[in-house]
């Protein structure tokens, strides 16, 4: 348990992500048609929660604009099979780097801003794309998007197409971890904390979040690759303000402080959302009462939770160890001096039966010495 939680919370995220692994692996023997699209649906959106959550968690940056590059990745896919009938393996590769690249040149821009206005710049740009999406109909397909054979039949199996989401997002929060935990994320999250007192040691705050916001570009447009393979298209939702608002609704719900947390709140809200949709008329209402619910009540999610309970067994447990411990101490102080005493009894008895056995002696002495005299 101790193990598991010390993983969500991210001090050992690769042991987190194999367990995920072999907890997901199973899935497509134990699940339906239906459930295991909805999981296969999940794993993606994890990884574009957590390369989400490399901005807001670990770098205090608040963006509603990484829907923009969740698009761009499915667009790459789309587009270069619909006008240049490229392979999609080929898209595979060029949709991040493409995502990448797109990320720069916002992060060039949108850094020189900060807090409010550098979340409505991002903003700004993704409800662009958006329009320009739609209005394009020619070249984008328009509101009604890209539809098509446009995924090699290796991945229009629905298991091969799970296994390989599996894989790519499996591939990507290892990479994502690497980068949080290496010299870079540190700095990032000092940063974070105390922005004046980095540019005081001599750190380059601008060019350390500006490679940052390109290595969430990078991960974001992987996962809009991975929403193709799983809905076979690709539609102008994808570049909306609700859609980059959805990655960090999960990270608030899973932990946004933790490496694995928005992974967490991602598999959450993907099983949830169908419940409350068949349940409630308006589910974004919903939504909405339950992410201030857990801004309130956890701030640091679920991940936060399941750390507070795990401390809180970690301290109960060796108590009760140590309470066992000292019942069987004393059990065998016990033991010890019930045998002490047992011992002492017995030398008692055998001090007596000497004296008694002098006595005798004597007196059988005088008897004899009366006899002959």
């Amino acid at each position: 348990m101790a193990t598991f939680l010390a993983a969500v919370r991210g001090r050992r995220a690769p042991a987190a992500v194999v367990a995920l692994i072999a907890a997901l692996a199973v899935a497509p023997g134990a699940l339906s048609q239906a459930a295991l699209l909805n999981v296969q649906d999940a794993i993606g959106l994890a990884l574009f929660a957590c390369a989400t959550n490399l901005l807001i968690g670990y770098g205090g940056l608040v963006s509603f604009g990484q829907g923009a590059f969740y698009g761009i990745g499915a667009y790459t896919v789309a587009l270069a099979w619909m006008h240049l009938n490229t392979s999609f393996w080929v898209t595979l590769v060029a949709a991040p780097l493409l995502g990448a690249v797109a990320a720069l040149v916002v992060g060039l821009l949108a850094l020189r801003t900060r807090q409010l206005y550098f979340a409505l710049l991002t903003l700004a740009v993704s409800q662009l794309l958006y329009v320009i999406v739609q209005q394009q109909e020619s070249f984008t397909g328009g509101a009604d998007g890209v539809f098509g054979p446009m995924l090699p039949s290796f991945l229009l199996s629905s298991g091969n197409a799970y296994w390989f989401t599996l894989a790519v997002a499996a591939g990507g929060l290892l990479l994502l971890w690497q980068i949080a935990r290496s010299p870079f994320g540190m700095t990032l999250r000092a940063i974070r904390e105390n922005r004046e007192r980095a540019e005081a040691l001599g750190v380059n705050v601008f060019g350390h979040q500006l490679l940052a916001f390109t290595f969430s570009g990078f991960f974001c447009a992987l996962a809009g690759v991975l929403s193709v393979v799983w809905a076979q298209s690709a539609n102008p939702n994808l570049f909306s303000w609700t859609e980059s608002g959805y990655p960090i609704f999960m990270a608030v719900l899973g932990g946004q402080y933790t490496f694995l947390g928005p992974a967490l709140g991602a598999l959450i809200y993907e099983q949830a959302r169908d419940v409350l949709l068949a349940s409630f008329s308006d589910s974004q209402l919903v939504f909405g009462a339950v992410l201030l619910a857990i801004i309130l009540a956890a701030p640091d999610g679920v991940a936060g939770l399941l750390g507070r309970g795990g401390r809180l067994l970690a301290r109960r447990w060796p108590a009760r160890t140590a309470g066992g411990q000292r019942a069987a101490a004393g059990t065998a102080a016990a033991a010890g001096a019930g045998a002490g005493d047992g011992v002492r009894r017995q030398d008692r008895q055998d001090r007596h039966d000497a004296r008694t056995g002098g006595q005798q002696d004597r007196a059988d002495g005088q008897e004899d010495r009366v006899a002959r005299s």
